[in-house]
């Protein structure tokens, strides 16, 4: 969801060092990787604990501050996520459990934020306020099917690259993509060749829209990470038979599949996901002092 993130190595889990409220809280500070703990978390509560798929976290969180709380049934009631000073997570239940002090509410310049705690910053004016959905499929396998006079083909690595970056480009005016993250993104330990495919108009032979998706092993979590659909074709239903798709590749070697997106989109991707199967009301908040 947000830009490349500083690091701090060495910042470990902290104690609670605030009065508790009246109910009962306490920062969990047991012997187990950070990584551990949010993976615990994560795969009970996925859209609710990260803006983003796990992995994406996972990659630099045992070098991270994360700080859980739990009420006395052992459930987290609050999750906080530092990476240097950036707050790349923040979740409550209960806005008395966050582990936030003053002086960080006060002088953090990035933060990503579920709903439920956004009324921490109620009192700073960040310049950038955007939010986005977060939503999850826990369904069965769906069908997919293919609108008449077009068709689903595998993405060529060696072939596609410059095509890929020509499609996304189209879509988002402002992305800064090009061939070198593109074959990037197939270094990433959640690459799976199967979850990229085409749409093409058999009748031309254009490439219509494209379709990535990841597939996390450790957690079972799929994520759907760029559907797009040149805007010559939409109004086919293409975009519908891309995400069934990839479902329906994904869907038995995995728990659940996860998707974000801005909220404010013109273009109501939200409403898609939703006609596919996806659920939920989970809403992030991505805060910038910076444009």
């Amino acid at each position: 969801m947000g830009p490349e993130d500083d690091q701090q190595p060495g910042r470990g889990l902290r104690a609670n060092t605030k009065k508790r409220p009246s109910r009962a809280f306490f920062y969990y500070n047991q012997p187990m990787r950070n990584s551990d703990i949010l993976r615990d978390i994560y795969t009970k509560y996925p859209c609710r604990t990260l803006p983003n798929a796990f992995w994406k976290t996972a990659t630099n969180i045992n070098e991270s501050r994360l700080d859980v709380t739990r009420g006395d049934d052992q459930e987290p009631v609050s999750v906080a996520i530092w990476e240097g000073e950036r707050l790349m997570s923040l979740w409550c239940a209960d806005l008395r459990a966050h582990s936030l002090d003053q002086a960080e509410i006060d002088s953090v310049s990035f933060a990503l934020v579920h709903q439920s705690a956004l009324p921490v910053f109620a009192n700073r004016n960040f310049a950038v306020r955007r939010p986005y959905f977060r939503l999850v499929y826990e369904d069965e396998k769906p069908d997919s099917i293919c609108p008449a006079g077009f068709a689903i083909e595998c993405f060529k690595p060696e072939d596609d690259i410059e095509s890929a970056v020509n499609v996304i480009r189209a879509c988002y005016e402002n992305m800064m993509v090009n061939p070198e993250i593109v074959r990037n993104w197939m270094l990433h330990p959640v690459y799976d060749p199967d979850l990229w495919l085409w749409v093409i108009d058999c009748k031309t032979g254009e490439k219509a829209a494209l379709g990535i998706a990841e597939r996390d092993s450790h957690v079972q979590e799929a994520s759907l990470e760029w559907i797009q659909v040149l805007s010559a074709y939409r109004g086919f239903g293409i975009g519908k038979t891309i995400v069934t798709e990839l479902l329906s590749r994904v869907s038995d070697r995995v728990k659940f599949t996860t998707v974000s997106g801005e909220l404010e989109n013109v273009y109501q991707p939200q409403k898609l996901y939703r006609q596919c199967g996806f659920t939920g009301d989970d809403v992030w908040w991505l805060l910038s002092d910076q444009t």
